[in-house]
């Protein structure tokens, strides 16, 4: 029932008002049709009679358990909450009257109307504080009214309202009528609802925060960096927020028909401070990102997680992470490494030109472990030897004249030595094979081999961290030889073993 609904509403809102009328009021009590007092599940009986009691169902804002009911000589038999805004209460048949009592309100009674209650009956009867019937009329027709929330349908209308503050809002369009009606016992009961263009009371604001920082209005999220809001004329204010920030309130004023910017106040940073020392002290350049951080000795620094790096001619570069907590210092010591030219554990690749009996191209796999060296290398020959005469073994009937080329394969190992941070000593030993190559694969001669063990040494300079050059001279001796080549060697004007030097590139790890 809608009338119902409006009272819980109004109970409500007496509740939270200063209280006008201070008596309760029984309203429409009648005999209803309905079966409830004799149905299963829902009829009581009279132990005392043995026959079904009386029903009242009280449709009321106010709960069971907050009334008091006395039925004066006939005992109450049973009261109970049926649902939201209704009490039932049982009791025997011939009871005349019913007084309902409230902490808050004066007692009322419920008359049976001159009659008595008969078995298995039910009543019905509306119970809330005392009020009046009242005229509600806006001055836009047919406006929807509400009070207290409750639709109470178009204007004009008629209803009963209890004493006390009411809120009455009617609506039409872009028409509003919203105010506090007090209905008191001795004032009026015809209200006349005044609407207005609410169209003619709002204002446009464009709210700016830097940062891109959060908006927050009415306690909710309203925009990143920039808000724009259509509101009633008044005083408002917005929040920024931000992670690990401090939140800044702003106030502001909507003035009806005007459109106005506002700056609102950044949030301010949680701080916290930074203490670095770098080795070496001076000269250390620190970046973040493409920006120069000018180092001090204690800085401080909003919180938020950093990354700085840090480069210093002649020294290996590096990155910190870091986050700064509210409050806090974090203190740190960045020592930089000093770039190795001469590096005691890398690989290499290099090529170099020398020199021994004839000129020749070297290409070299290598590297260094903890200053141990080991490497493999092959040098192809250039230059090619004087013409070497030829004759049968046994019947020494020449055969022809022919040019040898000597390639070299090498196996060698050492140990370096770094005496300046650019330039370093490896003294090696080595096995080489010697090969000799004819123009021809048939030529006699061709692949004749020897084997020497050699001794030399390879001195770097390294200008770059990747890159060096090297001069490496080297003296061969021959351990063994295979076929003719002592002969081919004489006349070809070739030394065996002996001295040869080479310069080159290397590309390192």
């Amino acid at each position: 029932m809608k009338f119902f609904k409006i009272a819980v509403m109004a109970g409500l809102l007496l509740n939270a008002l200063p209280s006008v009328a201070q008596k309760l009021e029984a309203r429409n009590f009648k005999e209803s049709n309905e079966m409830t007092a004799r149905l299963q599940g829902t009829a009581v009986t009279d132990e005392n009679s043995g026959k079904r009691a009386a029903l009242v169902k009280i449709y009321t804002p106010f709960p069971n358990d907050v009334l008091g009911f006395d039925g004066g000589l006939f005992q109450i038999i049973e009261r109970k909450q049926a649902g939201p805004g209704e009490v039932w209460v049982y009791v025997p048949e011939r009871t005349q009257k019913i007084t309902v009592n409230h902490p808050k309100y004066s007692p009322t009674i419920i008359w049976f109307e001159g009659m008595e209650a008969e078995a298995g009956k039910t009543y019905t009867v509306e119970l809330n504080v005392e009020g009046r019937n009242v005229a509600l009329i806006a001055s836009t027709p047919n406006a929807e009214i509400t009070v207290d929330g409750e639709p109470q349908g178009k204007s004009p209308v008629n209803m009963h309202m209890p004493l006390g503050s009411h809120l009455v809002r009617a609506e039409l369009g872009s028409l509003l009528y919203e105010d506090i009606v007090t209905l008191t016992q001795e004032g009026p009961v015809q209200f006349s609802l005044q609407m207005e263009d609410e169209n003619l009371k709002f204002g446009d604001v464009n709210i700016e925060v830097a940062d891109g920082a959060e908006l927050w209005f009415q306690d909710m999220r309203e925009g990143v960096g920039s808000l724009h809001k259509h509101l009633k004329a008044g005083n408002y204010v917005v929040t920024a927020k931000l992670p690990d920030h401090e939140d800044q309130t702003t106030a502001f004023t909507v003035e009806a028909g005007k459109t106005k910017t506002v700056t609102a106040t950044a949030p301010v940073a949680h701080l916290g401070y930074l203490e670095l020392v770098t080795e070496p002290t001076y000269g250390v350049t620190v970046m973040q990102g493409d920006s120069l951080v000018d180092l001090q000795p204690t800085m401080q620094l909003p919180v938020a997680r950093y990354e700085y790096d840090f480069t210093k001619k002649g020294y290996y570069p590096q990155t910190l992470k870091f986050r700064i907590e509210r409050g806090e210092t974090l203190r740190d010591t960045i020592r930089l490494e000093r770039i190795q030219y001469v590096k005691k554990t890398t690989g290499y690749a290099a090529v170099s030109f020398g020199y021994g009996s004839k000129p020749f191209v070297g290409f070299t796999l290598g590297g260094y472990y903890e200053n141990v060296n080991l490497e493999v290398s092959y040098n192809l020959g250039l230059g090619r030897s004087k013409d070497v005469s030829w004759y049968g073994t046994e019947d020494l009937i020449y055969q022809g004249a022919y040019s040898y080329r000597l390639d070299e394969m090498a196996v060698r190992a050492g140990y370096q030595l770094r005496f300046a941070e650019r330039f370093g000593l490896t003294p090696q030993v080595g096995f080489l094979m010697q090969r000799l190559a004819a123009q021809k694969k048939d030529y006699p001669g061709n692949g004749f081999t020897q084997e020497c063990v050699s001794i030399g040494v390879r001195f770097s300079f390294h200008p770059f961290q990747h890159v060096g050059f090297f001069l490496n001279p080297e003296y061969a001796i021959p351990v063994s030889t295979k076929g003719e080549i002592k002969e081919v060697f004489s006349q070809g004007k070739m030394t065996r073993g002996g001295f040869k030097a080479s310069v080159g590139v290397s590309v390192s790890l």
